[in-house]
């Protein structure tokens, strides 16, 4: 793929990984099995101890082989990673997750579509451990094209991009700099918060990727504490430097969404912690409650209350409608 009188683009595909060598043989072969094969193949190894080392000696010279330092979090590998390809559009893929044949042909023809593209993104299908289908989810609520601020302003409850399912211009990445390394778990929608005062999202409307679901546990309950404390750096700073990069002014935005958000996190756990078990959260969602004057609705959830607002009847009232809107659109698609 190339732009007007353009060399071809060219994409490099990175592969975190760590210790998952039941799957990760399945993703290196779904990459060589593309209609347009990626440029480059990056597996960042964090010192697997299980079989990946061998698993990557099979596949010597068909992939390089990089390796973060020792001690990285997940968004340090994150770093790492996209720093160490060198394509001129670059992405991440899971090491469990599985990209369909026309994968790199979909990414790049986003890519080539427009001069001020800086992410493709497109649809992708849950899968569960054994690789069997568990639906598709197609990006429903995303223009084909869509420019700054609005890149930003749309992601304001949560990214608007599938990990499983994106590109990203190299140069622009760099410009943005390194994912904030405080992240813990919300690497990804930093990642597409700060590149999106740069340039263009393109949508591509076609399913591209298996993403694996339901092999790790109830991530919720493992994850609330990492993710409230992201959330909160989010909002107080990758957020605001985002609107700055866009050239915004007013910020007002981000604090109504930091709100929201606060009211679907307290909801979903006052559905999934019963009142004997939400002593141990509380303190989770003290300085949250705090920075958004919400301390009233904590209150009703440390009393035992189940949480309904506005937001979650509009969450659940989407999860009724979801599985049909999905259905029509890969209608549509075909």
């Amino acid at each position: 793929m190339k732009r007007g009188n353009d060399r071809p683009l060219t994409f490099s595909v990175g592969i975190p990984t760590f210790n998952q060598a039941d799957f990760l043989e399945l993703t290196i072969e779904s990459l060589l099995r593309q209609t347009r094969p990626p440029d480059e193949i990056v597996v960042s190894d964090h010192f697997s101890t299980d079989r990946t080392p061998e698993i990557l000696r099979k596949y010597s010279g068909r992939l390089t082989v990089v390796r973060p330092p020792p001690g990285s979090n997940l968004t340090d590998q994150y770093n790492f990673t996209l720093a160490s390809q060198g394509g001129d559009w670059i992405t991440l893929l899971s090491s469990d997750d599985i990209a369909r044949p026309r994968f790199s042909e979909v990414l790049m023809r986003g890519a080539a579509s427009r001069a001020d593209a800086v992410l493709v993104r497109a649809g992708w299908e849950n899968i569960d451990e054994r690789g069997e289908p568990l639906g598709a989810n197609y990006l429903l609520s995303v223009p084909k094209v869509e420019s700054p601020p609005q890149t930003l302003v749309s992601q304001k409850n949560g990214p608007k991009v599938s990990f499983a399912a994106f590109a990203l211009r190299r140069d622009a990445y760099l410009k943005s700099g390194p994912i904030l390394p405080s992240i813990e778990s919300l690497a990804d929608w930093a990642l597409f918060l700060q590149i999106a005062p740069y340039g263009a999202f393109v949508y591509e409307h076609e399913l591209i990727s298996g993403y694996r679901v339901g092999h790790d546990g109830d991530k919720f309950r493992r994850r609330l504490g990492m993710w409230i404390r992201d959330e909160m750096r989010i909002f107080s700073e990758v957020m605001p430097a985002a609107a700055r990069n866009a050239a915004m002014t007013d910020f007002t935005w981000i604090d109504e969404a930091a709100r929201a958000n606060f009211r679907r996190y307290l909801a979903a756990a006052s559905r999934t912690f019963p009142p004997s078990e939400r002593g141990e959260v509380i303190p989770l969602f003290q300085a949250w409650a705090n920075r958004v004057n919400e301390q009233d609705l904590l209150e009703r959830f440390i009393k035992g209350e189940t949480i309904v607002t506005p937001a979650s009847l509009f969450t659940r009232a989407k999860a009724l409608i979801r599985p049909v809107a999905q259905q029509l659109a890969g209608r549509l698609r075909r």
